[in-house]
């Protein structure tokens, strides 16, 4: 049964504040679905945000692109998500946030995650009916469109530890060409970014090496659990032997001067001059990272011209994104435990202790639940 009023966690923009509020709760529109939030992630993008690193309009919003709910009212005559899957009350899906415009010239190549014109459905004011556009709330308004069913017997910590990291690197990857067994791949950063990548190329047949901090040993603990043969601490082991021990692992694999593919996930800027030197010739580097400014870096052009780099950039994923990782999920149980097990749940109330930790690291993946 659902209630007649729930809360929100409001953000001001131009002040950069959180709050509670509370709202009635309405039927969902013709094209809509009403779904009461079972879990929803704090991505870095909120984060972000909440800092001023990647300003919004001024007004009050409710944030949150990370929702996996369960749905408490169709639309009528709605009765499956976005990609066709049969969907019905008590079903739980994730939803999705972008809405690509379908007029760009990218998405009328087909290329909708890359959609030069894409809002998002959370920037409507809260104050408006039917009030729940964003993540950060009891319950939520999206359109049935941007769902994506989620199979029955996942566990929901498992499905809420990457739902947005996880898509984004698949799009990544999926970008660059795909990843080929065998392959020597460097993931920069262990953050929820970083841990899917570890976690998809090794399932993929991949050597995965990561490059993370040593002091967040949770994740760097999580990223070998994930199957990372190597973990390079960039505070404990400087750059030149960082590379030194890249190329001579290179070198045993018989992969050339380098790693085949290196994925930034870190949103660091310095990790970017440092992966040119850490591909082998035409090598391939991946970033979907780098979401927000966080200020410039030096880079030596020949190093693309003479090693014949590729470099891709990603930001945004697909709702086929969404579904394939709900997949890998349901095809590696052991992975989706260690996935599960990366969870710290937070009430909306306790917003302000959730947030620190996500800000902090002090959480692998911190995630609201259901009160």
């Amino acid at each position: 049964m659902r209630k007649n009023k729930a809360q929100a966690l409001v953000f001001e923009s131009s002040g950069r504040a959180f709050s509670l509020k509370t709202y009635a709760v309405v039927n969902p529109d013709e094209s809509h679905a009403l779904l009461s939030m079972d879990r929803s992630g704090v991505c870095g993008t909120d984060v972000h945000i909440a800092e001023g690193r990647l300003p919004l309009p001024s007004g009050d919003w409710i944030l949150g692109h990370e929702l996996v709910g369960k749905i408490l009212e169709l639309g009528r005559g709605k009765d499956s998500d976005g990609l066709g899957s049969r969907l019905a009350v008590g079903d739980t899906a994730i939803a999705c946030v972008a809405i690509p415009c379908g007029t760009c010239a990218s998405c009328l190549r087909g290329e909708t995650a890359s959609c030069m014109n894409f809002a998002v459905t959370y920037m409507r004011d809260p104050k408006d009916a039917p009030h729940f556009f964003g993540g950060f709330a009891e319950v939520l308004h999206s359109p049935v469109a941007n769902l994506v069913k989620v199979p029955a017997g996942l566990d929901l910590d498992a499905v809420a530890a990457f739902p947005c990291g996880g898509p984004t690197v698949i799009r990544a990857f999926e970008y660059a060409g795909g990843l080929e067994k065998g392959e020597f791949v460097i993931v920069q950063g262990t953050g929820p970014l970083g841990l899917f990548a570890i976690a998809y190329a090794v399932a993929g047949g991949c050597k995965v090496m990561a490059i993370g901090s040593g002091s967040n040993p949770a994740r760097n603990e999580m990223a070998r659990r994930l199957g990372a043969f190597e973990l390079l601490d960039f505070k404990q082991v400087d750059k030149a032997a960082r590379l030194a021990r890249v190329q001579e692992i290179a070198k045993e694999m018989k992969r050339g001067n380098g790693a085949d593919l290196v994925i930034e996930t870190s949103g660091s800027p310095d990790a970017v001059p440092e992966a040119l030197d850490l591909l082998r010739t035409r090598g391939r580097y991946v970033v979907p990272g780098q979401y927000s400014n966080s200020g410039p870096v030096s880079i030596q052009p020949q190093l693309i011209t003479f090693k014949a780099l590729r470099i891709t950039g990603s930001g945004q994923y697909t709702l086929k994104d969404i579904a394939a990782y709900l997949d890998f999920v349901k095809a590696n149980p052991e992975t989706a435990k260690v996935f599960a097990s990366c969870v710290t749940q937070y009430k909306l109330a306790d917003w302000r202790e959730a947030f620190l930790a996500a800000k902090t690291g002090l959480n692998v993946k911190t995630v609201f639940a259901k009160s």
